[in-house]
């Protein structure tokens, strides 16, 4: 998974950094950079683009949620943000298995609910685009006035939703890692939703994991329970980190799903020889 994990590195950088300067300067930086937008999801939808949205329908059902590891420039932004770990020592430690919760199925709910009701508030604060374009405006608030006068916050209330939603992701990255997505984001819970009837997916060969844990220690999701041989792939982003840091090649993203076929030889269950 190391080209893989190359390969969504750069399409992240990319989609973000065309993100970051269509939002806050706009198209004068370069007209080409509504390409970043045209490949959102909820911007397609608002201009009934269904193009896009079955594209990226398909894509989930081949490869899973890869649009929250390299279109979506909040998923690059947390990325990003979680890198303080290293830098604040009380949180300076390895990731670890969570559970999904319950509540991003009813968050997406509202938020469904919302769309069709035309209420502008609850996705103005939990819709990835529109938190990525509030913070970006806060770089240059002109670029946005429209936008925020449109949806009826002012210019004021777009700068603060900016500065308020930038201090949340921050906490939320230096505290859970991708805890944004995986908990609260609706984009992400919907195309989850699919993780059933994905054809790629990320699995652990329970006949060569070695449990050295690396895998899970390293996922931002906290979705790999390696005791348990168990990946949640509704919550993977696909990040592909946790492929290049196992020494065994055990865990995988391949289309079969694992089973194990020779338990008595598993290295962490072989009875070891008595001299």
């Amino acid at each position: 998974m190391k080209e893989l994990r190359i390969i969504r590195i750069c399409l992240a950088v990319l989609f973000f950094i065309g993100a970051v300067l269509f939002l806050a300067i706009g198209l004068p930086v370069h007209p080409a950079l509504r390409f970043v937008e045209k490949f959102q999801i909820i911007p397609s939808a608002i201009s009934f683009s269904l193009g896009a949205i079955i594209v990226w329908l398909v894509i989930t059902l081949f490869l899973g949620r890869i649009y929250c590891s390299t279109v979506c420039p909040v998923g690059t932004l947390q990325d990003i943000l979680s890198k303080g770990r290293k830098i604040i020592k009380p949180l300076n430690k390895p990731f670890s298995y969570r559970p999904g919760v319950r509540m991003r199925y009813y968050i997406l709910g509202a938020y469904i609910f919302c769309i069709i009701a035309g209420v502008a508030a609850v996705p103005f604060w939990i819709e990835p685009w529109s938190i990525m374009r509030n913070i970006s405006g806060d770089i240059h608030p002109s670029a946005e006035q429209i936008e925020w006068i449109r949806i009826g916050v002012g210019v004021t209330g777009g700068i603060v939703a900016g500065v308020v939603s930038f201090i949340l992701l921050l906490i939320v990255a230096l505290f859970t890692g991708r805890g944004f997505c995986t908990d609260v984001c609706p984009i992400g819970t919907g195309l989850g939703c699919l993780s059933n009837y994905t054809l790629y997916h990320i699995e652990i060969d329970p006949d060569r994991c070695i449990n050295c844990m690396k895998c899970e220690d390293i996922c931002p999701s906290q979705c790999i329970k390696v005791v348990s041989r168990y990946v949640d792939n509704s919550r993977c982003v696909r990040c592909f980190e946790c492929g290049p840091v196992c020494p065994n090649d055990a865990i995988r993203f391949q289309i079969n799903r694992n089973r194990r076929i020779t338990p008595l030889m598993n290295p962490t269950t072989q009875p070891k020889a008595h001299i």
